[in-house]
């Protein structure tokens, strides 16, 4: 209870900071991590060897730096979530394309919004519902400390997202009553060892898959379309949307799932050290 109310209390004083302060503390956050604490160095530095073979090790380095820091403006920019109005992300959080989204909404079509872990996916997930026509539904793991829980709930639902449990997903999916839902799934994190059913080349490594967003692309006959998160500068984001399939009960066995995976890999390959280097994406590989 009162380590609760004292993260909570420390939280909302972060959040009603000026930005230019937010991101004084998050270059703080950057030094700590990367020079003092060295987070997950040997995590980052082994997935960005076999990422990219051809890298130098000063490449490398700043690849790292610069992962560092883009987790660090994360850590601030999730804090000012606490705080932040509806115009204020309205005028940081921009879709280039809102047609892709509009003519599926037109004709009654549902779709999967498949991401990866690339700059701020936190505010993406959390905004889209201001940019696009549909309702927009996202699945998370519920936190073990109901308060903490709760307040990520909030946080998350503040501007029409809804929230439904992993172990939900599929129940909640197959008989949502909504013609037209959005779906927003992250795809690039490692199934559990037990449930592996799929391995696909990703960043030069044979790589294990979750396959949800093709098998339930297929079961509900939702569109996939893929988005590209752009950093455009600090606190500000732009998204780009790519249609990957519109008919996908017509696509061949993993192909949504191996041109999901082409599209985050190119857009790793054009922006390195904004990914999430620090997860062990090939502990099972």
């Amino acid at each position: 209870m009162i380590v609760y109310q004292i993260a909570v209390a420390f939280g909302r004083i972060v959040s009603f900071l000026p930005f230019r302060l937010i991101y004084g503390l998050s270059n703080f956050i950057a030094w700590l991590l990367g020079a003092v604490l060295k987070y997950r160095s040997a995590v980052i530095q082994r997935n960005l060897k076999a990422s990219f073979p051809e890298m130098s090790q000063k490449e490398q380095l700043k690849t790292q730096k610069g992962f560092y820091r883009n987790f660090a403006d994360i850590i601030v920019e999730s804090f000012k979530s606490l705080s932040i109005s509806e115009k204020t992300m309205r005028q940081r959080f921009v879709l280039r394309n809102p047609e892709v989204f509009q003519k599926l909404y037109d004709q009654n079509k549902g779709l999967i919004m498949v991401m990866g872990h690339h700059t701020n996916f936190e505010w993406t997930a959390m905004s889209i519902p201001l940019v696009v026509p549909q309702n927009c539904y996202a699945v998370y793991h519920p936190l073990k400390n109901p308060r903490f829980n709760k307040l990520i709930v909030k946080i998350r639902e503040q501007f029409g997202l809804k929230l439904f449990k992993m172990a939900d997903t599929y129940p909640f999916m197959l008989n949502n009553p909504d013609p037209n839902p959005l779906y927003v799934f992250m795809a690039d994190q490692s199934p559990h060892k037990g449930k592996i059913k799929y391995r696909g080349q990703f960043l030069n490594q044979s790589t294990p898959v979750h396959l949800g967003v093709e098998n339930l692309s297929k079961k509900c006959n939702l569109a996939v379309v893929f988005i590209d998160i752009i950093r455009v500068k600090r606190g500000f984001y732009e998204i780009e949307a790519q249609l990957l399939f519109d008919k996908p009960q017509e696509t061949e066995t993993y192909e949504i799932t191996n041109t999901h995976l082409r599209a985050l890999e190119k857009l790793i390959q054009k922006d390195p050290p904004n990914w999430l280097w620090s997860h062990k994406r090939w502990k099972h590989a």
